[in-house]
Parts: structure tokens; sequence; C-alpha cells
């Protein structure tokens, strides 16, 4: 079921985090190798996208997580309904 304010469910939220923390994984894991020049340029890249993945996945989350605190407080009539 999606999230109210980004429209991100639980689940998108988890595989990114995964996929995030695996891509860092493989570029460290590639730069411990010392397997060449092209490896250690696509290292760098993995651990990039995998550290921006896990960054805004995470400000996401903080940002409906806060958000969510305030809605959940104003029980009153909604005028805008029709």
């Amino acid at each position: 079921m999606p999230d109210k304010g980004n429209g991100l469910s639980q689940t998108t939220i988890i595989l990114r985090l995964l996929c995030g923390g695996y891509l860092i994984y493989l570029g460290v894991s590639l730069l411990a190798e010392g397997a060449g020049a092209l490896f250690a340029g696509a290292a760098v890249l993995f651990i990039l996208v995998g550290g921006g993945l896990l960054f805004f996945t995470l400000r996401a989350g903080l940002r409906s997580w806060k958000q969510g605190g305030q809605e959940d407080d104003s029980d009153g009539p909604d005028d805008n309904k029709e």
C-alpha cells in the first residue's frame, strides 16, 4: 500500500536500502581486489550510486515520518472534502 506523502511503500524503501548497501559492498570489494583501472572506476561509480541511493531513500523516509507525525495530530473536520 503506497505511503500518503511521497508514494513510496515500505517494500520499495527496503529494496532501495538493500540495493544501495549491496552496491557499496560491491564497490568496496572491487577496490580491495585491485583488479585494474577499469574496475577501479566501476568500483567508485558503484560506491557513489549506492551512497546516493541510501542518502535519498533515508531522506525521503525521514520526511514522510516527520510529516506523518504532524498529520496524525489533527483530528478536526476537513473543509476541503466535498
